[in-house]
């Protein structure tokens, strides 16, 4: 059997209602949010790539917070594809929890995992959640795909699609929201 990391339930609701500056997002976007370290693991040039083939079908904004040694390459593509209006990379932050409840959907791109605790913490958070089926946790955190979406590591196409049915179906996906 697995005994997952403990979960301070209490610490995330109080640091989400701690007052940030979060002015990149706003109501008449959808919001999406990534977390984690930018490196080859965590894949977030996926993420980079599903939205450039969906930039001229929905208005969007997403925030990847972290740090690492993709950094630069990930905002050259972010440039490259003109999404700079629209994607802003916010490095490292030691309370992500504001920037995770002003999003609607937080997005795990990793091609492998632990326990990936950002995925429990959204799910406390009420958001949607879209995340590769990655080995080890994504699967079992939202009940093979009942409290949130699964998609094939690497499958930008995917993922892409994914991010339009949930910004069209906002209303109808609370279900799997409470489920988690």
């Amino acid at each position: 059997f697995c005994i997952f990391n403990p979960f301070d339930k209490k610490n995330v609701k109080k640091k989400s209602s701690i007052k940030t500056k979060i002015n990149f997002f706003n109501k008449k976007n959808y919001n999406f949010i990534n977390i984690g370290r930018m490196t080859d693991q965590k894949d977030q040039i996926l993420i980079l790539k599903a939205f450039n083939e969906i930039k001229n079908k929905l208005d969007f904004k997403l925030i990847i917070l972290g740090k690492g040694k993709n950094k630069q390459s990930l905002q050259n593509y972010i440039k490259y594809k003109n999404l700079s209006k629209r994607v802003k990379i916010i490095g490292y932050k030691k309370n992500p929890y504001p920037y995770i409840k002003k999003a609607d959907v937080f997005i795990l791109s990793s091609k492998f995992e632990g326990l990936p605790n950002v995925l429990l913490e959204s799910q406390y958070l009420k958001k949607i959640i879209i995340s590769t089926n990655c080995p080890t946790g994504p699967r079992e955190i939202l009940l093979n795909g009942k409290a949130g979406f699964l998609f094939n590591v690497g499958d930008y196409k995917k993922l892409s699609n994914l991010i339009l049915y949930c910004s069209k179906n906002k209303k109808s996906l609370s279900k799997k929201i409470s489920i988690g």
